[in-house]
């Protein structure tokens, strides 16, 4: 690796255009830093005041010093050469070998020679800037250039081929668990864990014989009533993590009511989505797996040590927002600095990833009913609806060659020249390091504090109260339903007027068993394509990745599969003072394989609506053929990932309003064909609710036709109205008493 020759380019900090003068270092010279390589001349343009007269351009001289040392290999300019700003971007001048490149740098040293990195001389060029890429999971772990990086990024694909396997980043927060502070958890796990210990101790006495003693035993049990949340809770993880886990001490400054993490630090209740040691086992088969979250360190561990205990599953390969560099944004170069054709990422969130063509979007794991992610809650919420922030421009040709080709550059594996750029390296000003730690410093204080409010406030103890007193009205409004007694049967005072207390927390969730389905058609494309492909090109499995076996190939092409075929035109859904190609709804349209239109063109097929009753709905409706479907089918089709059935998500025809250019035949039959098909009761309701709502046609007054319409819309609120009473009577809610007061 070190024997590889290495290219310089002249600096970009030069007054260019430059003509060469002379070459001061001749091939196979020795050179160490600071031995002048070449003279150059150039002209410069005096500065001419105001009321200066114009001055002659002068010709200056310069020396260009090498910074690195070794031993020139060959030149590639020559004197009396004019080089460029542009030329000297694009080309090297000399070659030099190196007796070592520090390719790999450990606590400001080269890991190979031992040399002292951190060292700036008077020609500005830092060896620390050779190795700035980091591909370990550690904050602490080496750096290395990018030909170590694209070195090691070929014996990891070479690894993954062998294993038959693709890499996979995994998030934590509401993609594989769900995590709360709120301590009411706790004392739930504590209630079941106290109950299933009584049950233990009941079942493990010998029961008596008498029917009395019976009756009083299934009494108590009615009485000893399980929480009802703690079935749900049973695999809920617990640890607690020390103020020092809650930010730097220039975070943590300070005490008082809202700074409980700060100083104290708390309990964190972890529940594992359902189905997840199955998708943790299966994926291990086909995915080497790394976790990338935007927790701390220490509460990764502590998630990772709960549900991977041996290691078997991550490795120890574990990315915190610690060590990420970023607490806003992920990025596939910090593990993946050079090809990313065989990395997954699973993820709820997409836009922390800009909507990276290698994620697979996850439908957010919300167990804790409305706690959201307790370590990112200084992110923005994704608006659907509002314009979307304008996405990263396309790669470059170079990022492109990087990102997917770079073992392309050299199959045969022998040394080739690497390119150093010898400007002076360009470090942040002591304004923008304050500024970035400030920043820093805001985010991770809004996030304590809102830990904090969960500690303070117990948002579960308030919904499961909500829950309780709704069950509560429920059972008081079922009072007035007449019950038989059972025969011979004892008045046990309270126990019929008992109510069962309803969980508020449910095991109820699929997702992990669709992501899963998803991670196996990536991997069977994938090594489909691959094994495909082997034969064509007859090359080893070291070889370039090609575009067919490429998961940023694959993984749109699936998404695309989802609207393919699919016109869509929105209604009511993008606002009137939006641009449509802004919005983020039109963006996953896109991105889904859906083709959008603001016109009702001859080729839609789908007219997506908020709400019934829009010009676009009611002019496809008349055309016909087109499906008209609530939003729904097109937010849950982008969530699975799966075009949904139309059939449970189509707009009911609406009460059609009355033309006022229209016939009176025609009028009277469209106003008695339109049916509210939402009402459950509208061929139930009593006579004389029917006499009232019939309209009478026979003899119609043309001048009084509007008055008509409007006594119609009235009438039509005042039948829901009807209708919502009704249902109450028919069910037994409601006494005669009380319908004929509210009706008389």
């Amino acid at each position: 690796m070190d024997s590889s020759p290495t290219e310089l380019y002249l600096p970009h900090i030069l007054s260019y255009p430059i003509k060469v003068v002379s070459i001061d270092a001749p091939p196979q010279s020795s050179i160490q830093r600071g031995t002048r390589l070449l003279s150059y001349s150039f002209v410069h343009l005096p500065t001419v005041l105001p009321n200066e007269d114009p001055k002659e351009p002068e010709t200056r001289f310069g020396t260009w010093d090498s910074a690195l040392e070794g031993t020139v290999s060959a030149w590639k300019i020559k004197v009396g050469d004019v080089i460029s700003l542009k030329k000297a971007k694009d080309r090297s001048v000399v070659v030099v070998i190196e007796p070592c490149k520090h390719g790999m740098q450990l606590g400001g040293l080269c890991v190979v020679c031992g040399k002292d990195m951190t060292n700036v001389d008077y020609t500005g060029f830092s060896d620390a800037s050779r190795a700035s890429i980091q591909m370990t999971h550690s904050a602490f772990g080496p750096t290395v250039s990018l030909e170590e990086a694209q070195r090691i990024e070929r014996e990891t694909a070479e690894h993954l081929f062998r294993s038959r396997k693709l890499s996979l980043i995994v998030d934590l927060d509401q993609t594989i668990v769900h995590a709360t502070v709120d301590p009411t958890v706790g004392e739930w796990i504590v209630e079941g864990e106290a109950w299933e210990a009584r049950q233990a101790k009941k079942t493990s006495t010998t029961p008596r014989e008498s029917g009395d003693a019976d009756v009083s035993a299934q009494g108590v049990e009615d009485e000893d009533e399980c929480n009802p949340n703690w079935e749900a809770l049973k695999d809920v993880k617990q640890f607690r993590l020390g103020p020092e886990s809650f930010g730097p001490p220039s975070v943590r400054k300070g005490k008082g009511k809202h700074k409980m993490v700060e100083t104290e630090g708390c309990m964190y209740y972890i529940k594992p989505r359902p189905g997840w040691k199955e998708f943790l086992r299966e994926t291990a088969a086909k995915y080497e797996m790394h976790v990338y979250t935007m927790g701390t360190r220490a509460y990764a561990e502590e998630v990772c040590a709960a549900i991977d205990p041996d290691g078997s599953i991550f490795g120890g390969r574990v990315l915190s927002r610690d060590e990420s560099g970023s607490l806003t944004q992920k990025s596939l170069q910090r593990l993946f600095p050079c090809d990313t054709s065989m990395v997954v990422i699973i993820d709820d969130r997409a836009d922390v990833w800009e909507w990276s063509p290698n994620l697979l979007k996850v439908i957010p794991y919300d167990f804790f009913i409305g706690i959201g992610d307790i370590n990112s809650s200084f992110l923005p919420k994704i608006e659907p609806l509002t314009p979307a922030a304008p996405g990263p421009p396309p790669p470059s040709k170079a990022a492109e060659n990087i990102n997917g080709s770079s073992s392309s550059s050299n199959p045969s594996g022998d040394a080739q020249p690497t390119g150093v750029d010898t400007s002076p390296t360009i470090n942040l000003t002591l304004e923008e390091e304050e500024m970035a730690e400030l920043e820093t410093t805001v985010m991770l204080t809004r996030n304590n504090a809102a830990l904090d409010a969960q500690l303070e406030e117990r948002p579960l103890a308030k919904k499961e109260k909500e829950l309780q007193e709704h069950e509560i009205q429920e059972h008081q409004h079922l009072e007035h339903v007449p019950t038989e007694p059972a025969p011979n049967a004892k008045e046990p005072s309270p126990k019929p007027e008992k109510i069962h207390k309803k969980a508020l927390l449910k095991n109820d969730d699929y997702e992990l068993d669709r992501i899963g389905k998803l991670l196996n058609e990536v991997h069977s494309r994938f090594f489909s394509a691959y094994d495909a492909r082997l034969p064509e090109t007859g090359r080893r499995k070291s070889g370039p990745p090609s575009r067919a076996y490429d998961v940023t190939t694959i993984i749109p092409r699936l998404r695309s599969e989802v609207f393919e075929g699919v016109r869509i035109l929105f209604s009511s859904v993008i606002p009137l003072d939006t641009k449509p190609e802004t919005t983020e709804i039109w963006r996953m349209a896109h991105m889904f394989g859906a083709r959008c239109s603001t016109e009702l063109t001859s080729d839609i097929t789908h007219v997506v609506a908020a709400k019934r009753g829009t010009v676009k709905v009611d002019m496809a409706r008349k055309r016909g053929g087109i499906k008209i479907v609530w939003l729904a089918w097109f937010t849950d089709s982008i969530a699975l990932w799966r075009r949904q059935d139309e059939k449970p998500y189509l707009l009911d025809d609406p009460p059609m309003p009355l033309p006022s250019s229209s016939s009176p035949i025609a009028d009277h039959q469209l106003i008695s064909s339109d049916i509210d098909v939402d009402s459950d009761d509208w061929d139930q309701e009593p006579a004389d609710v029917k006499e009232t709502a019939k309209l009478d046609f026979t003899a119609v007054n043309w001048d009084e036709i509007n008055d008509e319409v409007e006594a119609f819309m009235n009438e039509t609120d005042d039948e829901d109205d009807a209708k919502s009473e009704r249902s109450g009577f028919k069910s037994g809610n409601v006494s005669e008493e009380e319908w004929a007061s509210e009706n008389g």
